[in-house]
């Protein structure tokens, strides 16, 4: 069967190549080791069960290094792949995705307030802010006046057909009322859900002629009663309409009325105009009362303006009106609703000194404070003391000690705290499953978060924009991006609209991946997102302006860098439909607007961006000295100059896999539009997510066996002789230069060096002269695992391009197998970094587009083969450390894709082994970049064909692709990854050489796989 090709056939483990697992345990390492002195000096080559046995020398049996099982003793030195002790790296920190984790965008917790605040405001909205005095006396009437009271009066409304006008009988009622009792009636039709026949009674009033004996209801009263009720239409204009009609009429205005008027202002959102209420009542020389200072307490915190809310205290005490329990709760929500946690603590502090005893709605605050400040132990002791104390606990105390897990990251015990809420039969609302499907987001408990949701729409609680962010959130934070999607397209279905936050979650959700059809995606919701209003960058009109920029500052990382395209793509448009003098005299990209700024930079972005604009010789300068300056500018013509350009477009492609200018079409006339596709777009793009499904299989059964044989094989440092250490660069480069000459594939040549070392490692002492026939034997073994049948070198092809006698080589071959117990297995490096790349679907791409995209990836991993520290570091982790590094170096967002952290579990990039191999690897594109002489299209990713990832015979292939193998697939057979890997050692070395040949199912990038 022919494997799935990466750049050729049988890329990652060959055709003829098959893991074979030790059932003794010892992994790479035999039972004794061994000296090999003259290996066959005839030129015959004698059956395997024929040929002389070579003398052994016994060495001390070692175990093989099992990493997982290093790694998990407390305090212990962490132990590397090959045996050796790995540097502590406990401050060594590396951005791991291509974000600031620090950035308060999105997540569903960055909204600006807590779940718990939120609660409480909602609680307390309609709450009457003035009294309305003595109950409305019942007027006693004779039999034939057919007087009635307040109440009978609404019901007898309550019984009219709702089209049917109020009869004339109900108005004679209100000759027995006084305002007082009419203020009552309008506000008791009002709490029984007939507020516009509150309103018709009112207006009714008001059109009476001057004369009339009611036109006296008309006053102060009624007039507040009104007002008041604005409130639950938000009619913010008609209240400011009856305060002016009041003045105009000449009706007294007091406290309870401009107290009345900046509640409606609050709760239409319109605080400024709240707090000109307030200055206007004390101009017109009226007193504030505890109800009016509790009112602008509630418009400093919404205004955030804390320091304004805490003064109000010391207002108070001057003009002689003394604060209540109600004005400390009301300034702790304050300064909680301006994230000032410690200073709400403050206010708690001097209520108590004060004398006041806290009540439910202190303690609520109190827990919303110390779960803003991340003390959750604080948090539960105020709790304990409010159970203590029999005190009430309400869905708004559960909603603010879950989210103060959430904040916490405790996840586990907002689980428990929601079950005991159910318990004490309190029902959730919706701010209490948005702060738990937070809480699960923050734990990567996206399977939790996905129950959660469906359990409160179930319990009726309806969805919001908050709660879609959380559930994007969760998804994201899991590497499911199909399904964080899946939740945004649910949101628009549900009428929910999205908002700026939303609109950060799902495309950083999408960008991060590092899958070109999920980062094409995010694209297209990106332009979505500008359509509607958000995004919007500084407006410029060409050549008239003096200066445009583009603002990436605080944004996240997927945002910044579609914008930064959206932006760069418009000027070249811009250009090439009006020529270079029609750009702005200064173009500026700023990625941080200093210590100044209210909100912080995202330092990833401003990272990226500097690099990249560096690798790409762009017009772009730092403003500073600093390469990292938070400014980038260029001048309108060399901006113009860079724009037309062949670089830019030739480079596109390997910043903005988003883009339809692959590098094939570069320069070429092709349309920067996403709206208008390229044909060979559909390569690219993946609706129905057929390509992605198939991908993350097969990438995924690829890496379980990756890990099988990490897990089962190793390399030991200390057994390796001095003479080959002082050696191994040279016989490094005689298994590259060999395996080239004979046309092998490079990945069989990286084979060959790792399968030499894991020779090595066994205590193997070979004579100096000897080594380099262990090297070429390396060669023959890997070729024979790696190549087709038909590439495997001939005895004339080896001896001339060894210049050894091919009986001797196999004489070695024999040796090699010997020493490992017929156990060859090797996963290179290269094989790694490959099917990483597949995994982010460069498998549908040219060859050309696949090299753009490694950059100097393949040229790092020829040059980390000499270098002595990654012989300590498993090949998987090497790979991620180069891709890393190189991204990074390139100014590539994400620096990690969250796909391949999925893929392989490497999620905290500041690990011991991973941040050594992560220093290595950036030394590595250090030395690389000043000039090693080795350039990032090496041919190490086309050394026998063009470089690029082969398809599967699945059909996900684009028509016409070269690449495009006959016969390759990933159907299981019997011969099956998990079957072999559990079939033991071959017993004899003639057998282990038969069943290499046998050829396993394997993913596009060689790696054998196993389905169903």
């Amino acid at each position: 069967m022919n494997g799935l090709r990466m750049y050729e056939t049988g890329s990652v483990i060959g055709p003829q190549q098959q893991l074979l697992s030790d059932p003794s345990g010892s992994g790479s390492h035999s039972d004794s080791s061994s000296t090999v002195g003259n290996p066959s000096p005839t030129g015959v080559t004698a059956p395997p069960a024929q040929r002389q046995q070579p003398v052994l020398k016994p060495q001390p049996f070692q175990q093989p290094f099992q990493p997982q099982q290093a790694f998990s003793f407390p305090g212990a030195t962490p132990v590397g792949w090959g045996g050796q002790a790995i540097q502590d790296s406990s401050g060594f920190r590396v951005p791991w995705f291509g974000r600031n984790r620090n950035n308060g965008q999105g997540r569903g917790r960055g909204r600006g307030r807590a779940s718990g605040d939120y609660a409480q405001r909602a609680g307390r909205g309609s709450r009457r802010t003035w009294s309305s005095g003595p109950a409305p006396e019942h007027v006693n009437v004779d039999a034939g006046n057919q007087g009635m009271t307040v109440e009978e009066l609404v019901q007898f409304l309550q019984s009219l057909n709702r089209t049917q006008p109020i009869p004339d009988s109900a108005y004679q009622a209100l000759f027995h009322f006084d305002s007082r009792a009419t203020a009552s009636l309008l506000k008791d039709l009002s709490k029984a859900g007939l507020t516009n026949r509150a309103a018709e009674v009112f207006d009714w009033l008001r059109k009476l002629e001057a004369g009339h004996p009611l036109q006296s209801l008309c006053d102060v009263y009624t007039y507040t009663a009104m007002i008041s009720m604005c409130i639950y239409q938000q009619a913010v204009d008609r209240a400011m309409e009856l305060a002016q009609e009041m003045r105009d009429r000449g009706v007294e205005r007091n406290v309870h009325t401009y107290t009345a008027l900046m509640n409606v202002c609050i709760k239409c959102g319109k605080c400024q105009l709240a707090l000109e209420t307030y200055h206007q009542m004390r101009q017109d020389g009226c007193t504030a009362n505890v109800v009016t200072y509790n009112t602008l307490i509630d418009v400093y915190g919404k205004m955030q303006q804390w320091e304004q809310a805490v003064k109000i205290l010391t207002l108070m005490k001057n003009e002689g009106v003394e604060p209540v329990l109600r004005t400390y709760n009301t300034l702790i929500i304050a300064c909680n609703m301006c994230n000032q946690p410690r200073e709400a603590m403050a206010v708690h502090r001097r209520m108590l000194n004060e004398g006041y005893t806290p009540n439910a709605t202190t303690y609520n605050a109190l827990i919303s404070a110390y779960g803003k400040a991340g003390q959750l132990d604080k948090v539960m002791e105020v709790f304990q003391e409010m159970v203590w104390k029999g005190c009430e606990r309400s869905v708004i105390t559960y909603s603010s000690l879950i989210s103060a897990c959430e904040k916490a990251g405790h996840w586990e015990l907002a689980m428990e705290l929601f079950n005991e809420m159910h318990q004490e039969g309190c029902t959730p609302n919706t701010v209490t499953y948005n702060s738990l499907i937070t809480a699960c987001a923050q734990g990567a408990q996206y399977n939790r978060a996905a129950e959660l949701f469906e359990q409160m729409q179930q319990q009726g609680c309806v969805p919001d924009v908050v709660t879609f962010t959380a559930l994007i959130s969760a998804y994201e934070k899991g590497g499911q991006w199909r399904r964080a999607l899946a939740a945004y397209q649910l949101m628009r279905q549900q009428r929910c609209k999205p908002d700026a936050i939303v609109y950060n979650a799902i495309i950083d959700a999408l960008w991060e991946t590092g899958v070109i059809w999920a980062q094409r995606r995010a694209l297209t919701l990106y332009q979505g997102a500008v359509d509607e209003g958000y995004f919007k960058q500084q407006p410029w009109k060409g050549a008239g302006q003096a200066r445009a920029e583009v603002n990436l500052h605080a944004m996240t990382a997927g945002v910044a860098m579609l914008s930064l395209y959206c932006w760069l793509v418009g000027l070249k448009q811009q250009v090439d439909q009006f020529g270079s003098s029609s750009l702005p005299a200064a173009l500026a990209i700023v990625t941080d607007k200093g210590k100044g700024s209210r909100e912080q930079g995202n330092l990833v972005v401003k990272e990226a961006v500097a690099a990249m604009m560096h690798k790409w010789n762009s017009a772009f300068r730092p403003a500073m000295a600093s390469m990292y300056s938070g400014v980038m500018e260029g001048s309108g013509e060399e901006v113009a100059a860079w724009l037309t350009s062949p670089a830019f477009e030739a480079r596109l492609f390997t910043c903005f896999p988003c883009t339809n200018i692959i590098p094939s079409s570069a320069n070429q006339g092709a349309s920067l539009d996403h709206a208008n596709a390229l044909a060979n777009s559909s390569s690219m793009d993946d609706f129905d997510f057929s390509k992605e499904t198939a991908v993350e299989r097969r990438c995924s059964d690829a890496f379980a066996a990756v890990q099988h044989f990490e897990k089962t094989h190793c390399l030991a440092l200390q057994h390796m002789a001095v003479p080959y250490l002082q050696r191994r660069p040279q016989l490094v480069a005689t298994c590259l230069t060999q395996a080239a000459q004979l046309g092998l594939k490079d990945e069989v040549s990286h084979d060959a060096v790792l399968l030499m070392d894991r020779t090595m490692s066994t205590g193997l002492e070979v004579k100096d002269d000897y080594l380099n026939l262990v090297a070429a034997a390396c060669v023959l073994v890997a070729s024979k695992q790696g190549e087709r049948p038909s590439q495997v070198p001939t005895e004339q092809q080896l001896q001339s391009v060894t210049g050894l006698q091919a009986a001797v080589i196999q004489q070695m071959e024999w040796n090699v197998w010997r020493v490992l117990s017929n156990d060859t297995a090797t996963i290179s490096t290269l094989r790694c970094l490959k099917l990483y790349l597949e995994r982010m679907g460069c498998n549908f791409l040219d060859p050309e587009s696949v090299q753009t995209l490694a950059g100097s990836a393949f040229a790092l991993v020829k040059e980390m083969l000499s270098d002595m520290t990654f012989l300590n570091c498993r090949p998987s982790v090497i790979a991620a450390a180069i891709m890393y590094a190189e991204r990074r170096n390139q100014g590539v967002i994400p620096f990690w894709p969250s796909m391949l952290a999925k893929l392989t579990g490497y999620q905290d990039m500041s690990t011991p082994e991973l941040s050594v191999a992560i220093k290595s690897a950036q030394r590595l594109c250090s030395r690389l970049q000043m000039g090693s002489g080795v350039s990032s299209s090496t041919s190490l990713g086309i050394s026998r064909t063009s470089s690029g990832l082969s398809h599967s015979s699945s059909g996900l292939g684009h028509c016409g692709s070269p690449l495009v193998q006959a016969g390759s697939g990933l159907s299981a057979t019997g011969s099956g990854l998990l079957q072999a890997m559990n079939s033991g050692l071959a017993r004899s070395s003639s057998s282990a050489l038969a069943r290499s040949n046998s050829g396993l199912p394997r993913s596009g990038s060689g790696i054998p796989v196993q389905h169903g």
